[in-house]
């Protein structure tokens, strides 16, 4: 033995244990010999003869052996080592320059605390799980500064960014197209590799340097670009500036016009689509974690060789210790404390009877973590063949045969992921687990539903039988647990890829072989309305934020007068479409009343603002009533769904929804289908007990 060290030395102060327990186990003895000289008289014990009695001798020896098996314990928990052994490591990875713009634009405070002290932050995450990647930092404003070359101590790149601020660059604007090519040429060695990264942080304004090509030139050295985008594409933000002397804090202006600094969206995409591989974040006023992005995006890729190098480590020897404690404790079971000399075969018979279910159990455990850990790195194959092990010795196995179904949908068999979560939600109905029921429930559901758009170009009518069933899984997860707001929006999701199907199976057929439970003309007619009523309120919301920004560009009194007028104009015309809104609410359904109602409320305080030539604030009452009369025009053209609805309900698509749909709420939307699903189901037990007479308007 080399040399001897403990990986966990703190463990050690637990022998503490060993003699507290050994004077509590004296303690017990003397009690115990006192109990029973209470007890049992004097002479009646020597009567009864050594044999009936316990041997001091062993009761101590069995009491050392569990003292010891504690102490073995303790040592194997405190990893004891020795018997150097010398490897030799391989060091792969990546060379990744973090292009950082510095311009006064990035002081804008839409991001808070600003948008340049947010990306420092996001840096810092990505370099916390760097590993073995050569990292550089470079940045820009009207020229570039490399404050960090390629490096491996990371603490020193930390250093460099901690100093980074505005005043790092003494000239001012913003030249994305140089600091790609100052990178390319003072960071890179200018030869092209497949293994290097530039990973840009800014608002996307530029002042004519020709981001484009420059980031053409290093796609074609095979440099990819990950770009970030920081700031509100929309409105943008106003840059803070320190005034001299206690005038506090200003704002930039220009031309005497205060700057507002915009996200350039279109700039940062061509950007990346000019690089090999190359991605666009659009953060905007969100947030990013970069250190997830890392490691998706350049931990997960191929690096090169950096170089090797030779380690020594020892050997971990706490497999010795723990195997004495095993021993100790078997050998204390097995000793005997009066002296007897009948065989225990019984005993060990009973053990080695009990011993294969639970070794079984562990077994099972065993694989499925295995799996588990399989699928976190997504090798799905791997995962896959570890359940299946599992199933093999634990066919009833909810947990494994849920987790199976996952591979199996990971890797794209979506029918058999189906037969295997019906399987186990059977498993878990049968044991009581409500929770893995309705995460069986959810992701039968999402099978189905990736069926359906598999199947759906070429045969609507199989998509529909599969989306049915979906949507009864989604509700039946919903019923299971309440507050899966994911089962909700994907339940949401399928009842509108039903109704998709089925406008597109009508306008094939001409409208002359609609279904017997299809919209009348008078249904579809008012979704119609609806949505015509809905894309006027957006255009009066567009129409009130130009307003808006006129309001804040032109402040002269002759200026004012006009945009008094523009927003009592808009103020009528509010109203005139807030008198159509409840037109069409008087002749709509109970759901698409609701949402009319709620649009209702939205353009009153939408007129009420714009009579105080307040635009701003109505555009935001104007576009929530936009949004309330699409879901209006939804309810209502799926009106002929109703015999779908009674075992759907609404939710999530598995791949956040089909394209050209509004967004959804799943917190709202779930209380809503549990909501309506209690209202349609009071409404059915009425009808059952009195009748319903159908009643057709006449208009």
């Amino acid at each position: 033995m080399s040399d001897f060290r403990f990986g966990e030395v703190e463990m050690l102060h637990a022998l503490w244990l060993v003699p507290a327990l050994a004077a509590l186990m004296l303690r017990a003895a003397r009690r115990r010999r006192r109990a029973l000289e209470k007890f049992v008289e004097s002479g009646l014990l020597a009567r009864l003869g050594r044999s009936s009695m316990p041997d001091p001798a062993r009761r101590v020896l069995k009491c050392l052996l569990v003292l010891a098996a504690i102490g073995s314990l303790v040592v194997a928990l405190a990893r004891p080592a020795w018997d150097a052994v010398r490897e030799e490591v391989t060091h792969r990875g990546r060379d990744v320059v973090f292009l950082l713009d510095v311009s006064r634009s990035m002081l804008a405070e839409d991001l808070p605390p600003n948008r340049l002290e947010r990306a420092k932050l996001a840096i810092l995450d990505a370099v916390d799980r760097l590993d073995g990647d050569r990292v550089a930092l470079a940045v820009f404003a009207g020229a570039t500064v490399v404050k960090c070359p390629l490096t491996l101590d990371y603490g020193f790149f930390r250093m460099a960014l901690g100093d980074v601020t505005t005043a790092s660059v003494s000239r001012g604007g913003t030249l994305i197209g140089d600091g790609l090519r100052t990178v390319l040429r003072d960071v890179f060695d200018g030869k092209r590799s497949n293994f290097r990264d530039i990973v840009l942080i800014t608002d996307g304004e530029d002042h004519e340097s020709f981001p484009v090509e420059a980031a053409a030139e290093a796609g074609a050295l095979g440099v990819r670009l990950i770009a970030i985008g920081l700031g509100d594409e929309r409105t943008g933000q106003r840059v803070p500036v320190e005034a001299p002397g206690d005038a506090g804090r200003t704002f930039l202006t220009h031309e005497g016009r205060e700057v507002w600094s915009r996200l350039d969206v279109g700039a940062l995409r061509g950007m990346a689509d000019a690089t090999p591989d190359g991605v666009y974040l659009n953060v905007s006023t969100g947030s990013v974690d970069l250190g997830e992005v890392y490691l998706r995006l350049i931990a997960s890729s191929a690096g090169r060789e950096v170089g090797t190098r030779e380690l020594e480590r020892l050997e971990e020897k706490f497999q010795i210790f723990l195997a004495a404690c095993i021993l100790l404790l078997a050998l204390e079971t097995a000793l005997r404390e009066r002296r007897r000399s009948a065989p225990r075969v019984a005993v060990w018979l009973l053990a080695a009877s009990a011993a294969p279910p639970a070794a079984s159990a562990a077994s099972v455990r065993g694989l499925v973590n295995e799996g588990n850990e399989a699928f976190r790195t997504e090798a799905y194959g791997e995962a896959l063949k570890s359940y299946e092990e599992a199933l093999e010795q634990d066919p009833d196995s909810p947990h494994a045969s849920l987790n199976r179904a996952n591979a199996l949908y990971r890797t794209g068999r979506f029918a058999e992921a189906a037969d295997g979560y019906s399987q186990a939600v059977r498993r878990s109905l049968e044991r009581g687990l409500r929770q893995l029921e309705a995460t069986g429930l959810h992701n039968l559901g999402n099978a189905l539903y990736r069926q359906a758009e598999a199947a759906a170009p070429t045969d609507p009518r199989a998509a529909m039988d599969l989306l049915v069933p979906a949507a009864r899984s989604y509700l039946d997860a919903l019923r299971a647990d309440a507050r899966r707001a994911d089962s909700a929006h994907n339940l949401e999701l399928t009842r509108r890829f039903i109704h998709a199907l089925r406008e597109q199976a009508n306008q094939q057929g001409g409208g002359r072989d609609r279904s017997d439970d299809a919209p009348s003309d008078d249904d579809s007619s008012s979704s119609e309305a609806m949505e015509q009523a809905a894309s006027e309120q957006r255009e009066l919301a567009d129409e009130s934020e130009q307003l808006e920004r006129d309001r804040r560009e032109q402040r002269d009194s002759a200026s004012r007068e006009a945009q008094r007028q523009r927003a009592q104009d808009l103020a009528d015309r509010q109203e005139d479409l807030r008198e159509r809104t409840e037109q069409l609410a008087e002749n709509a359904g109970p759901e698409a009343r609701q949402q009319l109602d709620q649009a209702g409320r939205h353009q009153d305080r939408a007129r009420q603002e714009l009579e105080r030539a307040r635009p701003g604030e109505a555009e935001s009452s104007q576009r929530q009533a936009a949004e309330a009369m699409e879901r209006a025009a939804q309810s209502a053209a799926g009106g002929e769904e109703e015999s779908v609805n009674a075992q759907a309900g609404e939710g999530q698509s598995p791949q956040g929804g089909r394209a050209g749909e509004s967004p959804l709420d799943p917190e709202a939307t779930a209380d809503r289908i549990l909501a309506k699903e209690q209202q349609d189901r009071r409404r059915r037990q009425r009808a059952q007990q009195v009748g319903r007479v159908p009643v057709k308007k006449d208009w």
